[in-house]
């Protein structure tokens, strides 16, 4: 995204978040009645973050736990869906929550086929198979360690939209992890990271989320500590090596 329309983008979602009756469009692909009966009613705030992922090919959704991130983004897929069902999603999470996820896309959408990658290694193969094979929109849900162990199946994808959830997975840049999710990343036509933690420990941690989700965003872990960081000089015990630690 260029520097005028990325401005452009930035007005309109001033304006978005101003406004209190937002309405969501029509979808023929997400569920508007659900399982138990009731209608799908999304809040003004989760209308504002759909809103802002269609707007941002490259995003951090940073709402705090139990706000309905993952709604959100299987919204925003299923309006990207709508237009381009040929565009396939991975989405990386906690290897806990993959079938969480599973269960959302059968509780919110209609006709869009769920891989979950899960078990043994042959298992997971036939699973990547089915996925590339698979027509329409279709979504692959994965552990961050099942991303590390099957990158080989990953690696040459292009074109997809990329969604970390738990993205503080990645935080260390030093980190296999990170490499992997910074390299599928890379190939993404979209990448969407959700945290509620982003910057609970060290503001270090969030340029590594950034470097991965938009990395052209921040420079280097250098400057960004220089910008952007409190430091101080602590020497190395036993050296007369100095190094800068983060303090605010």
């Amino acid at each position: 995204m260029d520097g005028k329309k990325l401005l452009e983008t930035i007005e309109r979602l001033r304006l978005i978040r101003a406004k209190e009756d937002l309405k969501p469009p029509p979808c023929s692909i997400l569920n508007t009645h659900l399982p138990n009966g009731s209608e799908l009613k999304l809040r003004q705030y989760q209308i504002q973050g759909i809103l802002h992922l269609l707007a941002m090919p490259r995003f951090v959704l940073g709402y705090d736990t139990g706000l309905g991130k993952t709604l959100q983004v299987i919204a925003s897929l299923c309006y990207l869906w709508e237009k381009r069902p040929d565009i396939p999603a991975v989405i990386c999470t906690t290897k806990s929550a993959v079938g969480q996820w599973e269960s959302e896309f059968e509780k919110f959408t209609k006709g869009i086929n769920v891989f979950k990658c899960l078990g043994t290694k042959k298992k997971r193969e036939k699973t990547h198979n089915q996925f590339k094979e698979s027509e329409g929109p279709k979504v692959l849900v994965m552990g961050y360690r099942t991303a590390v162990h099957d990158f080989t199946y990953l690696q040459n994808m292009t074109g997809h939209i990329m969604v970390y959830d738990e993205a503080t997975a990645f935080k260390n840049d030093k980190s296999q992890v990170h490499q992997v999710c910074k390299h599928l990343a890379g190939g993404a036509e979209r990448v969407w990271s959700l945290s509620a933690t982003i910057i609970k420990n060290r503001l270090m941690e969030a340029w590594a989320i950034y470097k991965v989700t938009a990395p052209h965003l921040f420079s280097t872990k250098t400057h960004f500590m220089r910008e952007y960081c409190i430091t101080r000089d602590q020497t190395i015990p036993g050296s007369r090596r100095r190094i800068k630690i983060v303090v605010g």
